[in-house]
């Protein structure tokens, strides 16, 4: 396997999903925490913080951020946990994803992972399309949402198309700003929002199912990025304890801190709608059209880093087309999710439900694959051959699992994760396939 074709460019095709060797990795520490602190910028985590509270959800605001805290640590565990193999061995998700489910059988379980980034793609443009819309129905009194619809995503696919290079330094780069906008709007929403915040604490609230809904959704909006972040942490510098600082750092505090600003903008506005929420407690057209820049930038930061690149890279791996051309793909696709009808309070939480009802169990197998089953060694070779097919272990736990989370569905990845993380390991242990193939061709790799 090669090795100089691993960094991603605009006519890269399958052969840089091959293992990326340390001497070539993209990212040192301050430039991948860096990235991520633009890339959580995501205004769907702020939504979710809405809807923690009235009119939307049922919790006080103690309960909240009793929610944002098991959230944050729960979802920065599971960063880490996941993209140790990335980082050790250098594949990406779809490759990590063989050794569970077959060289085809990971193409099938990847689409439970990029069809939700392609629906989150097509939401967050829309939500940028509003912010310009309002705008310049601000400044010049015109607008047209669905043609800044449009723009949005040539434009995200054009930076998108040149490469894991081009969206490392966009985001980058952006980070300073975007932390500068976060504080402003946080000081805004206590400022005009003070008593309205205040009654939040008093509200009875409910320790019931509606919380443990909340912290289902919180995670499920990441999940996501958890279950393919191989994709990034191949290229960071395999260094000790880079895994933990990297995404304890760069994810879990902006993480908290958009929560926590959706949660004080449900206190102190009650509005629903993003652009509408945070236009609302700010002082004068100027600075609104201002907060209205920054809202597209952070449509862009994260959907280049957690929309785009996922479904772009199993279409690379499937097919063996261009990341270019799939970038192309990704964008034409996200256009026809129908996002203006999946922003709506009602079937926001749903949809999150039920994608994580089965990506819950994809990330539990994953999981299970790599520390309870191969012991965190893996035959890197074999994961690049065909020799296997299908693992009809994995592709079965998967689907036990998801129907268990469609049935449990306000709850479902905290219900369909271990079930078949438990199935999958339980099937190794008791029913293992060819054990001693495996056992005598697994490497050993520092980690």
């Amino acid at each position: 396997m090669g090795n100089n074709v691993t960094e991603i460019t605009q006519s890269s095709k399958r052969e840089s999903l091959n293992p990326v060797p340390n001497e070539n990795r993209l990212f040192g520490l301050t430039t991948y925490i860096t990235l991520w602190i633009s890339s959580m910028v995501v205004i769907q985590i702020f939504m979710i913080g809405q809807s923690y509270l009235p009119p939307a959800g049922k919790l006080n605001m103690f309960q909240a951020g009793v929610v944002t805290a098991i959230s944050a640590l729960l979802t920065g565990i599971l960063f880490v946990i996941n993209s140790k193999p990335g980082l050790v061995y250098g594949i990406p998700f779809i490759v990590q994803a063989r050794s569970s489910f077959g060289y085809n059988g990971a193409r099938i379980a990847s689409l439970i992972r990029v069809i939700p980034a392609v629906f989150w793609y097509g939401i967050g443009s829309w939500i940028g399309a509003a912010a310009i819309d309002y705008t310049t129905q601000t400044i010049w009194g015109w607008g047209n949402i669905w043609l800044y619809f449009i723009l949005f995503q040539v434009i995200q696919t054009f930076i998108a198309y040149f490469g894991i290079n081009s969206i490392k330094w966009f985001d980058s780069l952006l980070s300073i700003v975007v932390l500068g906008f976060l504080v402003y709007i946080t000081i805004q929403l206590i400022n005009v929002g003070g008593l309205e915040i205040a009654n939040s604490w008093k509200t009875e609230g409910t320790w019931g199912l509606p919380f443990y809904a909340a912290i289902t959704a919180s995670v499920g909006v990441l999940i996501t990025a958890v279950i393919n972040n191989g994709d990034l942490s191949r290229y960071l510098e395999n260094k000790p304890n880079y895994n933990w600082i990297g995404h304890l750092v760069g994810i879990v505090p902006m993480y908290i801190v958009m929560l926590i600003i959706g949660v004080l903008s449900a206190a102190a506005t009650g509005i629903w709608d993003p652009v509408q929420a945070l236009v609302s407690v700010i002082p004068n057209p100027t600075v609104a059209v201002a907060m209205m820049i920054f809202i597209v930038v952070a449509q862009f930061t994260s959907n280049l880093t957690i929309n785009i690149k996922p479904p772009a890279l199993v279409l690379m791996e499937t097919f063996n087309i261009s990341w270019g051309n799939s970038v192309i793909i990704v964008g034409v696709l996200s256009i026809v999710t129908f996002p203006w009808l999946l922003i709506t309070s009602t079937a926001f939480n749903t949809f999150i439900a039920f994608y994580s009802a089965f990506l819950g169990p994809l990330l539990g197998i994953l999981i299970a694959d790599f520390y309870f089953v191969h012991k965190q060694k893996l035959n890197v070779e074999d994961l690049y051959n065909n020799s296997v097919k299908y693992n009809w272990l994995g592709l079965g736990s998967l689907v036990v699992g998801g129907i268990f989370g469609v049935s449990f569905l306000s709850i479902s990845w905290m219900v369909s994760m271990p079930i078949s993380a438990v199935l999958y390991w339980a099937g190794n242990k008791f029913f293992p396939y060819d054990k001693t193939k495996k056992v005598n061709k697994e490497i050993n790799i520092p980690h």
